[in-house]
């Protein structure tokens, strides 16, 4: 991690969000392993068995809900002078009963839809149905050489298997150390060779079929994955002030990111906050000015390459622990195991809250490619999908209208129905109660935390409903789970797809209208 003092400069971008949506721009900022880890055997997975609605089930809260709906697809018209209307916006619901099968709500929950971070929800339910509640992402580090007099006479090779390396500041690569202090403890103070990344089966980390345009790529939400990465391929700057006319203390975090830094942020009375970051392919910017007074200002965005970041952070690391490299660090694939001198295990359970609550593109499409590899074998987009795919079989939900390209929902190309999404969530609660809890505690909560810590505050769904937001233009989503007063768990699923032309609906029609849609499920009897 650097600290190094700057003069600062901020331009905040907020380009889309789960969390506050300041504008409605284009999206929202809401891998395979070469060798594959050995792996507890998962519980089995029971198949679902499929509820069949009785005709009395949707009736009355059925009547309701398409009520609300339909009011704010009319306020949806107002808003925009008629150009929203009910044909060319559709709202898809589903509640069920958890437990009984009974099916409160359904409306238009068979048309596919594009789900947003919604995705998300299936991206970490098929790790828990994979992995389990105690899986790992395992990390090896191997050599075909021998160690003589401290000296590691051959190449060091990292058989990559989609780690993010996630921590909330920023600081996954301090996780490295235990591993290379455990080299270190078994004798290699060098390596006369190179380091090799081996990244298997995994794709060189790119840019997804029908994201955002080019110019919001440098977002975090935009942040790449595969084989290797650290705190999921994003950088994040902390920059606080300091007395008048000094420069500002900067922090950036994962370091060193092997890019031309250029940090020159400023602490100046009486200037506005106004902070530029970003990241090219070479050079990394924070520049700005901001005032005396002012709390410190955190913004992040993306590496233009997470395997480069993480060689750049494990050559450090190895530093730091005294293990001298004399040759480089290069990128391969498919190089032979040896024997395995140590292993970074890091649990999947860790997550979980990262990719449901707070809605973080890079871990969620991290954990996509490292099921793939994984579970297909194939790290690519297509051996994930077919990964995914196959453990939502073993759930029981149907593949009709199913497409999935990533694992965070970025994308337009996915699709998936309200239904599908709802037995998802039904499917792992069923499970054994340990995944259901640890499941369930990873969504965001209604009014206390994640992307739903503003929303439903003081009334009957503030801390009753879990959930997972989503949003890019032209798209609303909210599914999730509700204890109802009576202490019965329904679970729900809200899409909604409206001409992305059309800007305030999310904010002003669309959430409003979840929202209440929640809490007529929390006071269902």
């Amino acid at each position: 991690m650097l600290r190094c003092l700057s003069s600062l400069a901020t331009l905040v971008l907020v380009a889309c969000a789960d969390g506050p949506e300041l504008v409605e721009a284009s999206f929202e900022p809401d891998a395979p392993a070469a060798v594959e880890a050995p792996v507890s055997p998962a519980p089995a997975a029971p198949v679902v068995t499929s509820f069949v609605p009785r005709a009395d089930d949707v009736g009355a809260l059925g009547e309701r809900v398409d009520s609300i709906v339909e009011r704010w697809i009319g306020e949806a018209s107002r808003r925009t002078a008629g150009q929203a209307t009910a044909r060319n916006v559709h709202v898809a619901v589903y509640a069920i009963d958890a437990e009984r099968g009974t099916v409160f709500a359904e409306r238009e929950a068979s048309r596919s839809l594009t789900p947003a971070s919604n995705l998300k929800l299936a991206t970490t339910a098929a790790a828990m149905v994979a992995l389990g509640p105690t899986g790992e992402i395992v990390t090896r580090f191997t050599s075909t050489g021998r160690v003589v007099q401290s000296t590691l006479t051959g190449d060091l090779v990292v058989h990559g298997a989609g780690d993010p390396l996630w921590h909330p500041e920023g600081r996954g690569g301090e996780r490295l150390d235990g591993v290379l202090e455990r080299l270190a403890s078994a004798g290699i103070r060098r390596i006369e060779g190179d380091v090799v990344l081996d990244t298997g089966t995994f794709e060189p980390p790119a840019a997804g079929p029908e994201w955002p345009s080019a110019n919001q790529h440098w977002d975090d939400y935009c942040a790449l994955a595969g084989a290797f990465s650290v705190h999921g391929g994003v950088l994040r700057a902390v920059v606080r002030p300091r007395e008048n006319g000094r420069a500002a203390d900067v922090e950036v975090a994962p370091w060193p990111t092997g890019l031309d830094a250029r940090i020159n942020v400023l602490t100046k009375a009486g200037a506005r906050l106004r902070v530029n970051v970003g990241a090219t392919a070479t050079r990394l910017t924070v520049t700005g000015e901001l005032p005396p007074s002012e709390r410190p200002y955190v913004a992040e965005f993306r590496h233009p390459d997470p395997i480069a970041l993480f060689a750049n952070v494990l050559l450090d690391r190895m530093k730091r622990v005294g293990i001298e490299l004399t040759g480089s660090v290069l990128r391969d694939s498919g190089r032979p195991e040896g024997r395995v001198l140590a292993e970074l295990r890091s649990p999947v359970r860790d997550l979980l809250a990262p990719i449901n609550a707070d809605s973080v593109n890079g871990v969620a499409d991290q954990l996509f490619f490292a099921l793939g590899a994984r579970i297909a074998g194939d790290g690519s987009r297509a051996g994930a999908a077919r990964a995914v795919g196959k453990l939502l079989l073993r759930l029981g939900v149907s593949a009709d209208g199913w497409n999935q390209v990533d694992g965070s929902g970025l994308s337009r190309a996915n699709r998936v129905t309200a239904r599908q999404l709802a037995m998802i969530l039904v499917a792992v609660l069923q499970r054994d109660p340990e995944t259901a809890e640890l499941y369930r505690d990873s969504l965001a909560l209604a009014g206390r935390r994640g992307t739903l810590e503003g929303r439903m505050r003081g009334g009957p769904a503030e801390g009753r409903a879990w959930g997972k937001t989503g949003w890019i233009r032209g798209v609303s989503a909210l599914s999730g789970i509700t204890t109802t007063t009576r202490g019965r768990d329904i679970v729900f699923s809200i899409l909604v797809e409206y001409p992305p032309g059309l800007g305030g609906l999310n904010t002003h029609v669309f959430k409003p209208m979840q929202d209440e849609l929640v809490e007529l499920f929390v006071e269902t009897p």
